[in-house]
């Protein structure tokens, strides 16, 4: 099961790809037990984020490699 802060760092994370891409930001978002998902009501779509055990060398802070 992923830690709420694998989930947070993994929305940050997905926010900033929406960004980037020009995509409206997700409606809404779900914490599922090993994933995240990212939810547009119209039209309608998901994005699933499926999250792994955590690397040893994986940082805490989701903007650190953006910085």
């Amino acid at each position: 099961m992923a830690t709420l802060s694998q989930k947070i760092n993994a929305e940050v994370k997905a926010r900033l790809l929406v960004d980037q891409t020009g995509l409206p930001q997700p409606d809404q978002v779900e914490y599922g037990h090993t994933c995240i998902r990212l939810l547009w009501h119209a039209p309608r779509a998901a994005l699933v984020v499926e999250i792994d055990d955590p690397r040893s060398d994986a940082v805490d802070d989701p903007l650190e490699e953006y910085r």
